[in-house]
């Protein structure tokens, strides 16, 4: 299969994982849930993949072991983009989005959020420009 093939194939499951993801906007927070009465960050995401074929745990942290590591300049639609919980200053995964797109060297990213629910935020957001980690890319 050639590499252009191979790309759009990708794509379109990136497309298709993100347009899932975008139906769960304004939907609210809830500690330790997967969907039914809210998403907490990791189950949002968990949920998004598991609708897939992609089983992740529940827990960003773990999460955050799984793919490959990938540049914040390569990060592509539907890699995973890890951060700090509330604390700027601790050195452990609290917090996971899915990257939506990259515009200006700015990577935009939907998650579940404490204060809004799922929304899409961006990495110049002092908030989460303080607390960024890691992107990891994971098959789907």
């Amino acid at each position: 299969m050639s590499d252009t093939l191979k790309s759009t194939r990708d794509t379109s499951k990136q497309d298709r994982l993100l347009a899932y993801a975008e139906k769960h906007l304004g939907k609210r927070y809830g500690y330790g849930k997967t969907g039914k009465g809210g998403f907490d960050c990791s189950g949002f995401v968990m949920q998004c993949f598991n609708n897939f074929g992609v089983e992740l745990p529940h827990s960003s942290s773990a999460m955050a072991y799984l793919g490959n590591f990938v540049s914040f300049e390569h990060a592509r639609k539907g890699d995973l983009i890890f951060f700090t919980g509330r604390s700027s200053e601790t050195e452990t995964v609290g917090h996971v989005g899915i990257v939506t797109e990259i515009k200006n060297n700015v990577i935009y990213f939907i998650h579940a959020s404490v204060q809004a629910g799922v929304i899409i935020s961006n990495t110049e957001e002092i908030y989460y420009k303080k607390r960024f980690m890691l992107i990891k890319r994971l098959p789907i």
